[in-house]
């Protein structure tokens, strides 16, 4: 039994055009949720770094 490729079946007209909007649409839904988990995580490092920074330039200990 052959299997057959998604390049094959996108060829063949097997998907509809609303399924390849809702596809796209779902692609970009999750580019932007990542792009928002990225800009949050930049944002947290940023944060701790400026702690970090003000607490050593106070004279504050760390512990490791």
């Amino acid at each position: 039994m052959r299997s057959v490729t998604w390049q094959e079946k996108h060829a063949a007209g097997v998907y509809s055009f609303g399924a390849r909007q809702a596809a796209d649409q779902t692609a970009a839904q999750s580019v932007t949720y990542c792009s928002d988990l990225l800009e949050d995580f930049l944002k947290t490092i940023s944060r701790m770094e400026r702690e970090y920074l003000r607490a050593a330039f106070e004279g504050e200990t760390f512990q490791k």
